[in-house]
């Protein structure tokens, strides 16, 4: 809240001090807003309104947040420790991050939403009404971060007085997520299912928000009926080839109308960039790999037949990447897969000095490969995997423009079945939603001795969310939430086999029935013949971030989260 805090009082006291000029600078500019009446017309509420927009952006190094936080989890991990290793404190600069990042968005809607009402008259009321409602989305959506990963949270509404700054308290948790619902439903009255302008909130999103939020508190009624209205209402549908939702050039025609919502990055500025691509890719294609996915996702991809790996026949060790489900492939490079990154094909390995790459004519070439030697690749640094998913493109990965997908439509599918699941209404809609995901990627459909068993469906669409959204920022909540963050933070980093000559069996999925339901392999027995990396540790107090020391510094009336 400093940043906030300093923000507006610099804003303040630039424009109380223009009124120290002289006569000729009082007057009242003509071709400009005036200090008085700023948010006077249509034009400066959509100035607002894209500032609103662009305060959604949250990044550290230019990586968004949802994807980084990935690597908080038992999926990935990133070069450095950070917060996946458990053992930081409240003075750590994620948490006063994504806390900062929330009330500036926050901060940003509070001011458009009050100043605009100056402007009602002048304004057509349709207009008005869906620049309203955008805003009340974008402000949604940060409070639903803050209620999801700090738990209770200041709930501001308005602009504040410079006198309340360091007086707020945190609203009980429950409390937020209603006015979450509240605001929702009603932005979602006064916008259409489609947005108007890419990049922009609709219904859609509205909805498929309320969805999300509902889900993550175990409120399935509602999360069902939101995401159904979508379903049902929005006219979506899903991109037939999921390849091409996580590159420039795929995400373009959006077939589908699949993303819902993205951060945009745009030509007209030459800092519009993300390091996303450049920060995941192969150090032999000129990348800085720097975060990586990790055994524990890879296994979780199943067969072609539909089957998990331990309960698969077309399952083969010694050639992990063949008959699997085809998202593996653009999600994760293993070693032997052909990829394209950074304008470069090549065939990526950990295990030789050397491989292949694809010249400009069509032929190859044996050269060095740096994603075996280089000290920061993914062999000595990571687990022996590189990410694919946002990665596998010819665009120049320092340059990126690619959009980073906040929402898209196969998200509301599988939420639409994992509550209805919960509540145990397994009927055709449920399979029906399971399997349009499935089929998009080559997997057979849900198998019929299933279609009304819950335990067999509740291991089905965790599966199916853990390798349908992996790095797009879903799993540091899933895991809580299904109450298996104790189960599967603690302990070493696994990967793949140290040596291609000694490939590990087949991992034990059923340990307990809490490894089976949730698709977790156990690695004890062959952690010698994997790569690893740090161990791990979970404490309870993990199930929430801690609220940043620095803001309780400046505001002593701020609670803490136990344990922190």
């Amino acid at each position: 809240m400093r940043k906030l805090f300093y923000s507006i009082i610099g804003c303040t006291f630039f424009l109380t001090g223009m009124s120290g000029c002289n006569k000729f600078l009082d007057r009242a500019p003509l071709s400009a807003p005036a200090t008085g009446t700023f948010l006077n017309n249509e034009n400066e509420i959509n100035v607002s309104l894209t500032a609103v927009y662009g305060s959604i952006k949250w990044e550290f190094g230019l990586v968004p947040y949802q994807s980084g936080s990935d690597g908080w989890t038992d999926i990935a991990i990133l070069r450095a420790n950070e917060l996946g290793e458990g053992t930081f404190d409240t003075y750590n600069a994620h948490p006063a991050a994504i806390w900062s990042f929330a009330y500036k968005t926050i901060q940003r809607a509070n001011t458009m939403l009050n100043g605009m009402v100056n402007a009602k008259p002048n304004v057509a009321p349709a207009n008005y009404n869906r620049m309203e409602a955008e805003a009340r989305v974008l402000r949604a959506w940060a409070y639903f971060y803050l209620s999801a990963m700090f738990g209770d949270a200041p709930l501001i509404t308005r602009p504040l007085q410079p006198n309340e700054f360091y007086n707020q308290k945190r609203t009980p948790k429950q409390d937020v997520i209603k006015f979450i619902y509240a605001e929702l439903d009603e932005a979602a009255r006064s916008l259409d299912w489609l947005p108007g302008v890419r990049g922009r909130v609709s219904k859609s999103v509205a909805l498929g928000l309320k969805a999300r939020t509902a889900l993550y508190n175990k409120d399935y009624a509602v999360a069902a009926d939101a995401a159904k209205q979508v379903i049902d209402k929005a006219g979506l549908s899903l991109n037939p080839r999921f390849q091409d939702l996580f590159t420039r050039s795929g995400q373009k025609p959006n077939a589908g109308n699949e993303i819902m919502l993205e951060v945009l990055y745009t030509d007209a500025l030459a800092g519009s960039i993300t390091y996303l691509p450049l920060g995941n890719c192969s150090r032999a294609a000129g990348g800085q790999s720097g975060r990586f996915p990790n055994q524990r996702l890879v296994d979780q991809f199943e067969c072609t037949d539909g089957k998990r790996i331990d309960e698969s026949s077309g399952y083969d060790p010694e050639h992990p990447s063949k008959n699997r489900d085809l998202r593996l492939k653009y999600t994760v490079a293993l070693p032997g897969d052909t990829v394209t990154m950074n304008n470069t094909t090549f065939v990526y390995d950990i295990y030789k000095s050397s491989t292949s790459f694809r010249n400009a004519d069509g032929s190859w070439s044996v050269k060095g490969n740096a994603d075996y030697d280089n000290a920061f690749g993914p062999a000595k640094s990571g687990v022996g995997y590189l990410w694919t998913k946002y990665t596998m493109t010819d665009e120049n990965v320092f340059l990126s423009k690619v959009s980073f997908i906040l929402m898209r439509y196969a998200e509301i599918l599988l939420t639409y079945a994992e509550a209805k699941i919960e509540l145990g209404q397994m009927d055709a809609t449920v399979t029906a939603a399971i399997n349009k995901v499935r089929q998009r990627a080559g997997q057979p459909v849900v198998p019929a001795a299933a279609e009304t068993d819950q335990y067999e469906l509740r291991k089905l669409v965790r599966r199916e969310r853990t390798v349908e959204l992996a790095v797009e920022g879903f799993r540091w909540f899933d895991i809580r939430r299904w109450g298996i963050a104790d189960l599967v933070m603690p302990g070493k980093v696994v990967g793949i086999a140290r040596s291609a000559a000694a490939m590990p069996p087949v991992p034990n999925f059923k340990k307990t029935a809490a490894h089976d339901l949730n698709s977790i392999p156990d690695y004890t027995s062959q952690l010698d013949l994997r790569y690893t990396r740090e161990t791990r540790f979970w404490t309870p107090k993990l199930m929430l971030m801690p609220v940043p020391q620095a803001e309780r510094d400046i505001n002593p009336g701020l609670t803490q989260n136990e344990g922190w």
